[in-house]
């Protein structure tokens, strides 16, 4: 029996991004079922005028746009989830057509096919289309399409206007374009800030590599792709400092301090990009290697004895925000370091459990530390009247 196939390309529509933010945001509309229709003919329109032999196969897609780094997940389920709408594989029954998925009340009928409303939207709003029909013409048409959409593939006018009125977006530009053409724009946009070694962890998730793929950034931080995830050994800063990327640098003058905010940064864009793109981002221990669980890890911390360290010290710099948390109450001195977005929340429950009544907040704005000993620091509390 006869096979049918798939191809997955896009609409790729440059819009005035905004208009998405502000007092009078507008995110982009989700197209109910005969806006779909009508959609889906109007690209199905520019597309036969540029390859006339995909009439003979069907065009399947919803009426959302998406944002890059939720149709570039692995396993690509918002094509996956067009694609089951078709009859599959079996040519026997299958018929050209044009399939087009609408939205009731603003929500698609897969979760899939709805955009995130967690993800700003972006510059670049995506359309998904899965080209379904005969095995051997779908191939010799991704043939053709990995060729020509860059050169040919502008979307005509007319139907750039009606993207735009259905949607109510600016559209800028708007084309047609492959995954491969996708992928190889979201290499060139992070390599140009210097986030190449984060394409190649992307690349290799969104292809299924089983091998294992070990990366670093030109400041030292450390991921390896596999067994389905990202992983990272999570560098405290006494470890970073004294063991790690940071163990050759000059101490003086909150050198370290900055330095080791740039380490955090990294692995902070890292971290928030992978999970954007769904990738599960695995922290192991500095030390030992044991998968760190939760939302934050803590450590014994530098302790000078008779020293009046305040009961809390919150380490921030520029616009990282908190990077570490120390406490030192009842002769401990504890470092604890958020993991994720609720971490800083949870490790400050951690400590409310910890401290007596009464207690005295530091924040010095920067990383404190000891430049002998390349370990954070409390700060020092000046004594009072009742010391």
């Amino acid at each position: 029996m006869k096979e049918t196939g798939f191809y997955r390309i896009l609409a790729a529509i440059e819009t005035d991004a905004t208009r998405y933010y502000g007092p009078d945001a507008v995110r982009p509309a989700v197209l109910e079922k005969a806006e779909a229709e009508q959609m889906l003919a109007h690209v199905a329109a520019d597309l036969t005028a540029l390859l006339p032999d995909i009439s003979s196969c069907s065009l399947i897609t919803a009426g959302a746009l998406f944002d890059q780094t939720q149709l570039l997940r692995p396993d690509f389920p918002a094509f996956e989830a067009l694609e089951e709408v078709s009859l599959k594989n079996d040519a026997e029954r299958f018929r050209p057509g044009l399939v087009s998925i609408g939205a009731s009340e603003g929500q698609m009928p897969v979760t899939a096919m709805q955009p995130d409303a967690a993800i700003p939207p972006g510059l670049l709003q995506l359309l998904p289309i899965v080209v379904h029909g005969p095995a051997e013409t779908v191939e010799q048409l991704g043939q053709a399409m990995e060729y020509r959409f860059l050169e040919e593939g502008q979307l005509s006018a007319h139907t750039a206007n009606w993207l735009q009125s259905a949607f109510d977006i600016v559209v800028t530009h708007a084309r047609l374009m492959t995954l491969t053409d996708l992928n190889a724009m979201l290499r060139m946009q992070l390599d140009h800030f210097g986030f190449l070694p984060l394409w190649e962890l992307l690349d290799a998730a969104l292809t299924g590599s089983e091998e294992p793929l070990r990366v670093s950034d030109d400041g030292g931080a450390e991921f390896e792709w596999r067994d389905g995830a990202v992983h990272t050994r999570f560098q405290t800063f006494d470890h970073w400092a004294m063991q790690g990327p940071g163990s050759d640098l000059p101490a003086e003058r909150q050198g370290l301090a900055e330095a080791y905010s740039d380490w955090t940064r990294t692995v902070r864009q890292y971290l928030t990009t992978l999970k954007a793109h769904g990738l599960d981002v695995v922290f192991h221990h500095p030390e030992d290697g044991s998968v760190l669980k939760g939302s934050f890890f803590s450590e014994p911390g530098f302790d000078k004895p008779g020293t009046r360290w305040t009961a809390i010290t919150e380490h921030s710099f520029g616009d990282l925000g908190v990077i570490a948390v120390t406490l030192a109450e009842d002769d401990e001195v504890i470092n604890y370091y958020p993991l994720s977005a609720s971490g800083l929340n949870d490790l400050h429950a951690d400590i409310r459990t910890r401290v007596h009544a009464g207690h005295t907040v530091s924040f010095p704005g920067t990383l404190l530390y000891d430049e002998e000993q390349r370990r954070l620091l409390a700060d020092v509390r000046m004594p009072s009247t009742d010391d």
